[in-house]
Order: C-alpha cells, then sequence, then structure tokens
C-alpha cells in the first residue's frame, strides 16, 4: 500500500506514526490492511506528515524510481 511504501521510505512505524498524528497506536495498521479508511482531513494530515502532496501521493510522483 501508498502509505506502507511512503513510511517506510522515510524508517517511521506504524505506531510511531499513529501517535505523531494523535491517534491510537494501531491507527495507521488498520488504516494500511484496509480495515479503516481515513478521513480527507485525515488523508491530508497524512500526507503533509509524508512530506508529498496528494497528487504525489497518488501518482508516485517524486517516487525514487522516476
Amino acid at each position: 500500500m501508498r502509505i506502507t511504501q511512503l513510511r517506510q521510505r522515510q524508517h517511521i512505524s506504524e505506531h510511531k506514526m499513529s501517535l505523531d498524528l494523535g491517534k491510537s497506536g494501531s491507527y495507521m495498521r488498520n488504516i494500511s490492511t484496509g480495515k479503516a479508511l481515513p478521513s480527507m482531513h485525515e488523508f491530508l494530515r497524512i500526507c503533509d506528515y509524508l512530506g508529498v502532496t496528494p497528487q504525489e501521493f497518488f501518482t508516485g510522483a517524486g517516487d525514487e524510481t522516476d
């Protein structure tokens, strides 16, 4: 999943990212496994946290393989 790819590239655990976003420790795991979807507001916060725009998130622009 894209969130996992971006998170791992920065060596950030699901647990740390969840807590940094002010959520429970399992928040990102639930999103990564498809058990939950973030709201639009939370998606934008996740993009900001990972340092990508929403467009880059979906298109992969700026990936090292481009």
